[in-house]
């Protein structure tokens, strides 16, 4: 548990790196990054950066007011919204390099191809873990 939170840390001069430059966080930079792949629901794309609908309401709130992305709603069924990356998020994303060479960024470099995806893989079982006891808590 330690080393996990060593790990968390050496996140923070990246998040306040971003603030500096973009003036958003982690989890915004995230969400805009899952954007990329097209249109999502509010639900899915909340699920993907383990948000509650909730925080990821006001989330999209934050970032819909800035320009960087916009809400759509089904014409079949009103209740289904989705969230769209907009030109300026894209710009966004592709003039902020917040880990290009940091420590951090030149550690992944150093180590091999096969430690490096032996480390996301097990970043990725963690998240996915994580999100799988949250929704258990949730339900019970």
């Amino acid at each position: 548990m330690l080393a996990y939170v060593d790990a968390l840390t050496l996140a923070e001069p990246a998040q306040a790196k971003l603030w500096s430059e973009a003036q958003v966080t982690l989890t915004q930079l995230a969400v805009l990054r899952e954007l990329r792949g097209g249109r999502q629901s509010a639900g899915r794309l909340g699920y993907r950066v383990g948000l509650s609908p909730t925080s990821m309401t006001r989330l999209v709130d934050r970032l819909e007011s800035r320009g960087l992305v916009s809400r759509h709603r089904q014409a079949h069924d009103r209740r289904l919204v989705e969230i769209q990356l907009e030109p300026a998020g894209e710009a966004l994303l592709s003039a902020t390099r917040v880990f290009k060479g940091t420590p951090l960024h030149l550690a992944m470099e150093a180590m091999s191809g096969d430690q490096r995806q032996r480390l996301i893989s097990a970043l990725h079982e963690l998240v996915e873990r994580t999100r799988t006891l949250t929704e258990q808590e949730k339900s019970d």
